[in-house]
């Protein structure tokens, strides 16, 4: 897009919030619950389609708009156009959806709205992202869906800590066709839960099987 058409052409930038720190002794441990800063990690760096900086440096989220029920498998998400008359606000909404139903369990509820008062069409565009039929008819636009993709992708994939690495080669996944997205996808790399999922995820299986059998 031509800088010139550009809806807001000077942004306010804000600054980045520093990585959640990842140990090797907490990619250890199993079943931790989902939270606030976990799905805020998996969209803060997503692109806003305009600008090339993230939804996080543009402030349209935020911490302090997120909520997350493990137990009750709800998630909330609240997000604020940079102006009131934003042209990309569906856009937006549907990336961070997309984002989620891609990351997190699929036991997970998923709401995303505009936050109140924040943009002109907030409710019909609500309505649109809390509509499952009109989301999935909307991702089988291919050009929309490619959009999607370069709002959520890197093109060069990222950094994989060394004890992940190691892990992923002594269980035979190095080549796993979820590491190269997890690499390229725009969620932090260190997250535990997504590497264990891929590391044990069939042990797990096979336990929940033997469990049943007996």
């Amino acid at each position: 897009m031509n800088r010139n058409e550009l809806e807001n052409i000077n942004p306010d930038i804000f600054t980045r919030m520093p990585d959640r720190e990842f140990t090797e002794e907490e990619f250890e441990i199993e079943n931790l619950p989902i939270d606030q800063r976990e799905v805020f990690d998996h969209i803060r760096d997503i692109k806003d389609p305009e600008h090339p900086m993230t939804l996080e440096e543009l402030r349209v989220v935020e911490l302090s708009s997120i909520e997350v029920d493990d137990k009750a498998n709800y998630c909330h998400v609240q997000f604020t156009p940079t102006i009131p008359n934003c042209s990309m606000a569906t856009l937006i909404g549907l990336a961070i959806k997309v984002q989620l139903l891609r990351l997190l369990p699929a036991r997970f509820k998923i709401d995303v709205i505009v936050t109140p008062g924040t943009h002109n069409s907030a409710d019909a565009i609500n309505k649109q992202l809390g509509d499952k039929e009109r989301v999935t008819a909307a991702l089988e636009n291919m050009h929309l869906h490619a959009v999607i993709n370069e709002c959520l992708l890197f093109p060069e994939p990222q950094f994989i800590p060394r004890f992940v690495e190691r892990a992923l080669e002594e269980t035979n996944k190095s080549e796993h066709q979820k590491v190269r997205y997890i690499q390229h996808s725009r969620q932090h790399i260190e997250s535990y839960r997504r590497w264990r999922d891929i590391i044990y995820g069939d042990e797990k299986k096979w336990k929940s099987s033997l469990a049943y059998n007996v």
